[in-house]
């Protein structure tokens, strides 16, 4: 009997964390943009069904493995009701490849007509609670709530793209657009610490 209850209490904190994930409120921000030049809201994108936020770096080694990857998933979703984010978090003066020049000509590289916002001060990771780059997080949006549907790592092999089997962040994305909850809200991400 008292295996029961403890497999059943097991459960229940398990059901619990996972629901709590996915009603993580998260608060408008604004950031400026690398690629524009404007600033750029979260509350600009309240039309989209989904959001997905990578916070990223030019200068982490793991943040540069899941550039083509995360190129290939905004390519793959393009025309979908889904809005893509990049935030990186490092401060430029302590990287000099994390300036907003530096962004911009990142940007450019990829090819990607998203935009890539600076949070030098690390106020916006501190609201989502990120800690690494690179560190993705879904949004499920209903008229004016965002919240967290899955966060942490893009998929289970950050070094070697040929070798992934599990690609969370697809199976997270294609789960809101479909109006479904995420089976595995968290998964944990490796790659550079956010130096706050």
């Amino acid at each position: 009997m008292k295996k029961i209850l403890v497999v059943l209490l097991i459960l229940v904190f398990a059901v619990s964390g996972s629901l709590q994930a996915q009603t993580k409120r998260v608060e408008n921000f604004t950031l400026p943009d690398a690629v524009s030049g404007k600033e750029v809201s979260l509350s600009d994108f309240q039309n989209r069904k989904a959001v997905v936020v990578l916070f990223t770096s030019n200068f982490c080694p793991y943040s540069k493995l899941y550039e083509e990857r995360f190129s290939a998933l905004v390519k793959a979703y393009a025309g979908q009701d889904v809005a893509f984010l990049m935030i990186n978090p490092n401060d430029p003066n302590e990287s000099r490849e994390d300036s907003m020049e530096s962004m911009k000509a990142k940007a450019a590289s990829w090819g990607l007509n998203i935009p890539y916002l600076a949070d030098s001060d690390q106020k916006v990771a501190a609201l989502f609670g990120a800690t690494k780059t690179p560190e993705v997080f879904v949004l499920s949006n209903k008229p004016n709530l965002f919240t967290v549907a899955y966060s942490g790592a893009l998929d289970d092999n950050p070094q070697v793209a040929a070798d992934v089997n599990q690609e969370y962040l697809k199976q997270a994305l294609d789960s809101v657009l479909k109006g479904r909850i995420v089976n595995a809200p968290h998964k944990r991400p490796v790659g550079c610490m956010i130096k706050m």
